[in-house]
């Protein structure tokens, strides 16, 4: 096994660097006994850090060194955390008022100097022992360096072909025929199981089958499993995407719909959650996909969900265990596909295209090395896309190649036992920066297959130190294009990727985990309990991520002390929680999927005064304690889907707070918001909630840059008035600054007709816009055209006319826009061969599913939407609904409303509104939608819905797509 790495000790090195540096240069006049021991140790600390950096580009090191690094490692969090409980003891107790409790304070704080005195002598001595033995194995040598690639502009191309274009067409095309074709069984309930060892690209191949045959069925899901499956999260998984992708449209549908929403936020055995999907999917043909199972035992009670309801339902599975595999697939059917390497052709074409671009660029002389690497991969995606991504970042030429090949063949000498991936995977982890190795390793508190969204773990780094303060650029910019750095590389899959090509979320592969937990578990840097693994005594809990069962996690709980924590993450319910006045240097307490956890568990949360990352997400809290105000270098709060009703005063004490997360809506804010200067993010303000004090502070939140409002007026404020001026001058404020983004949403519809003029001057800085299908403007606002940084557009309109269309089109930075009409247009809305330069997603729907605004019901002079010749040039998703008899019977089956124009088109979801249409009515339109569809160069994904199917009428021609006429039933 490759040596441990020193990556997270150069973090805390670096940290405790700066914190020393801070403490010289403060006054503490009866601390100056002890500054030379305070310069010593950074001077000792600066001495080892080269040798540091060193050893963080070696893959491996000896027992010897190991044992240094192991000192080092512990005396640096050692003097971290001294001078942390030091700085934080001194600077509250210095605050006290009257004689008596002044002499208490200043005897508590020479107390204090005296211990953190003897303290220092002893980790003085310590640091020049460690030293010493840097010493002696002569360490020091000349510093390696690793520059850090620019973000690879091509990720959302790369990773599309990677996954649809190499290889994988004949398998798709395969599985979607056996899980769609007539063989006796059609009606039948059938499973389809993928198997295969890992790196093989199961996943990829299930979710492009997925996204191929998914728009034939109601209802659909895809959920994973992975090896330590958390049923009662599967089962919610499934329910909430199969109600996500479902188009519920009778009165009981709805109901039904709406019911089971609202019992998702409660707490639900496994019986409820599966009775739920059982009654829900019963009357709908579904198809769900259930990826990566490991056990029989999974499946069986998994499967008890899915009902046998003769509508041609389909599930899809995949595993590595071929019994598992046999145990998915029903008895009288035999469909299990095993799932074979690329072939060499394939192999090569994956693995140029993500290097150059193109597989036809190659130059001749690096062929033979080509061969080399591409034979030692075996046909296995994950890793040539790896090692190819590896490379991609040098230089190309045969030299630079051949140092890349020397490094795998090293691998394959020292590591017999290794798989191959395994070993490409290793030689991408120690090609990556000091700061992304450290970056990397803390993903490793996630369980497996967990979904990890950007923002999340971008604010956990920047918590927990791992990501330093560059000149000119903040730490969220730099977390940002870590992030990006890691997807770039490989070390991580994106997950839902926007219309901006940014991934909003990211999962690691199974492999690529087992790597890091490995390495972290080796370093000390995470401990992990889960069924599986299990931290040696010898080593302090620094970081700890729970990951087991109640019964195991309590018993581990209660036999380990937790004062040296920095980041504690709970994955699953707790009976007890770690005592939290014993986590004085915690930096991240993370409970978000933690719903068992009660008021009492936070009572103590005052103690946490290193604290900077606090997520309460989807727990039962109802209260933050008062001793929230004491966590004075909270950075990011999230209350999201809990039941607080009301934040405690002493919340605006937090200065540092730059993240404000609450829930919906029901949220009361108090009095005193104006204090938080730091605030950068406020989601969600509740308008209904919350005096009309609180909206006028908000104003002076000159920092915000995501905002999100519940507008709802209260009693207080119902005919608007007073209040709607207060947030008409409140947003005026922030637009003025830095306002990024705003979110308004409702829960009944609503005119927003106040905002329509009123905002002046206009948030000229604002990338995003979003309101909810409630609110609606009865015209574009006349500040639109201000907006030249406008990036996304979700905007409802009563109606729209050709100024308003010309507006949109000629905004320079709009790259997806969500268009939703109250009414259809009065007149064709044109997009000319210049509009929409930028623009990559496009939505065009009626709020009232009885429009066909495609075409314009009732008007006799042409449909409601065209587009040119040259227009929407970048153009790639494209949704829109319309009527399929109004359409039919004002131009016949030829329409297409422009779309063959659309030569950058990639996706297109059509929704054909069925309600007095006859059949063949409908099925020429689709017929002419998937004609023109197919003609495009790109060949995009098609999906067609049809709506209110039960209204159609009773044919009496029909359509014949093969000779293209209408004709007599018989």
């Amino acid at each position: 096994m490759i040596g441990v790495t020193v990556v997270a000790l150069i973090g805390v090195t670096n940290s405790l660097l700066g914190k020393l540096s801070i403490l010289l240069g403060r006054e503490y006049n009866k601390l100056r006994g002890v500054q030379a021991g305070i310069t010593s140790l950074r001077d000792e600390l600066i001495s080892m850090k080269a040798a540091l950096e060193d050893l963080s580009q070696l893959e491996d090191c000896n027992s010897q060194v190991n044992l240094w690094k192991h000192q080092l490692q512990e005396l640096s969090y050692d003097i971290e955390d001294c001078i942390d409980i030091f700085l934080y003891s001194i600077d509250h107790g210095n605050a006290c008022d009257g004689i008596i409790n002044k002499i208490v304070g200043w005897l508590r704080t020479l107390k204090v100097y005296n211990h953190t005195a003897k303290q220092i002598i002893a980790l003085k001595e310590r640091a020049a022992e460690v030293n010493d033995r840097r010493k002696r194995l002569k360490l020091d040598s000349a510093t390696l360096t690793s520059k850090a690639v620019d973000i690879d502009p091509r990720l959302p191309a790369l990773f599309e072909e990677a996954e649809r274009l190499v290889g994988i067409d004949g398998p798709r095309d395969e599985l979607a025929e056996w899980l769609t074709k007539d063989n006796g069984y059609a009606q039948n309930l059938k499973v389809v199981s993928i198997v295969g060892f890992g790196g093989l690209g199961k996943t990829t191949l299930a979710c492009q089958v997925y996204q191929k045959i998914k728009c034939q069925f109601d209802c659909t899901a895809f959920v994973s499993v992975s090896r330590n499956p958390n049923i009662n999260k599967i089962l919610r998984d499934i329910l909430s995407e199969v109600l996500y992708a479902s188009n519920p449209m009778s009165d009981y549908q709805k109901n039904h719909f709406w019911r089971i929403k609202e019992n998702l936020n409660q707490p639900l055995e496994d019986h409820q959650l599966i009775n739920m999907i059982k009654e829900y999917l019963k009357t709908n043909r579904y198809f769900i996909v259930i990826d990566d199972i490991w056990s029989k035992s999974a499946w069986e009670i998994i499967q008890c969900a899915f009902p046998y309801n003769n509508t041609a339902s389909r599930i899809m599975t995949t595993t590595r265990i071929q019994d598992v595999a046999q145990c998915c697939c029903f008895k009288h059917e035999d469909y299990v596909y095993d799932i074979k390497p690329l072939s060499s052709a394939d192999s090569r074409k994956l693995f140029l295209k993500r290097i150059f671009g193109n597989e036809d660029t190659h130059p001749t002389e690096l062929k033979e090395i080509t061969d080399e690497i591409l034979r030692k991969c075996s046909g296995l995606p994950l890793a040539i896309i790896n090692i190819a991504s590896l490379l991609s970042t040098k230089p190309v030429t045969k030299q630079e190649w051949k140092k890349v090949w020397n490094s795998i063949g090293c691998m394959l000498k020292q590591n017999q036992d290794l798989e191959t991936v395994k070993r490409i995977l290793f030689l991408s982890y120690y090609d990556l920066p000091h700061q992304l190795k450290l970056c990397l390793l803390h993903i490793s508190v996630f369980p497996e297959d967990h979904e990890i969204k950007r923002e999340r773990l971008i604010w956990r780094w920047i918590a927990e130190g791992l990501i330093t303060e560059q000149q000119g650029v903040n730490l969220e910019e730099v977390g940002e294009k870590y992030f990006n750095e890691l997807v770039n590389r490989n070390m991580v899959q994106p997950v839902d990727i926007d219309y901006n090509g940014r991934a909003k979320a990211c999962r690691v592969h199974d492999i690529m985990l087992d790597l890091i937990i490995c390495l972290s578990i080796e370093e000390n840097f995470v401990t992990i309990i889960d069924d599986q693994k299990s931290m040696p005594s010898c080593n302090k809990v620094r970081r700890l991520s729970l990951q087991t069962s109640c019964e195991k996690a309590n018993i581990w709980l209660g036999t380990n002390r937790f004062s040296q924590v920095r980041s504690l993450n709970v994955f699953g319910d707790l009976k007890q929680m770690p005592p939290l006045f014993d986590l004085q240097v915690l930096r991240v307490l993370d409970l978000e999927d933690c719903s068992s956890l009660k008021d009492g568990d936070i009572e103590n949360i005052g103690s946490l005064f290193q604290l900077r990352y606090l997520s309460l997400r989807n727990s039962h809290i109802t209260r933050l304690p008062a001793q929230i105000g004491n966590l004075q270098l909270l950075q990011t709060l999230d209350l999201r889907g809990t039941r607080i009703k009301e934040l405690p005063e002493t919340i605006t004490q937090l200065q540092q707070l730059v993240r404000l997360l609450l829930g919906r809506f029901g949220v009361k804010m108090p009095k005193g918001i104006s204090n938080m200067k730091s605030l950068e993010e406020l989601v969600v303000l509740d308008g209904s909630k919350n005096s009309m004090d609180a909206v006028v502070e908000l104003g002076d939140l000159t920092n915000l840059k995501v905002f999100s409002i519940y507008w709802h007026p209260n009693g207080e404020i119902h005919n608007e008035g007073r209040y709607t001026k207060s947030i008409i001058s409140s947003l005026c404020k922030i637009g003025e600054h830095n306002l990024r983004s705003i979110h308004i949403t409702h829960g009944y519809s609503l005119l927003l007709d106040f905002l329509v003029d009123s905002w002046y001057p206009p948030p000229r800085h604002l990338e995003m816009f979003r309101m909810v299908s409630h609110f609606y403007f009865r015209r574009l606002p006349i500040w639109m055209s201000s907006l030249s940084e406008l990036t996304w557009l979700d905007i409802n309109i009563k109606q729209l006319g050709v100024e308003d269309m010309q507006v949109l089109q000629n905004m320079p930075a709009l790259l997806c826009l969500k268009l939703y009409l109250e009414e259809s247009p009065q007149e064709t809305l044109v997009i000319s061969r210049s509009g929409f330069r930028s623009l990559k997603v496009f939505y065009f729907y009626p709020l009232n599913c009885e429009l066909g605004l495609m075409f314009r019901k009732n008007k006799k002079d042409g449909l409601g939407l065209m587009f040119e010749e040259g227009a929407t040039p970048k153009l790639q998703r494209l949704e829109f609904r319309y009527c399929a008899h109004d359409a039919i019977s004002a131009y016949g089956v030829g329409f297409d409303f422009g779309i063959k124009q659309l030569t950058s088109l990639k996706h297109l979801r059509v929704s054909i509104h069925c309600r007095g249409a006859s059949a063949w009515e409908v099925e020429a339109a689709e017929a002419s939608i998937r004609n023109t569809a197919y003609l495009l160069p790109n060949h995009p994904i098609l999906e067609m819905y049809r709506l209110s199917e039960h209204e159609m009428v009773k044919d009496e021609v029909q359509w014949d797509e093969d000779i293209g006429y209408y004709g007599d039933e018989d």
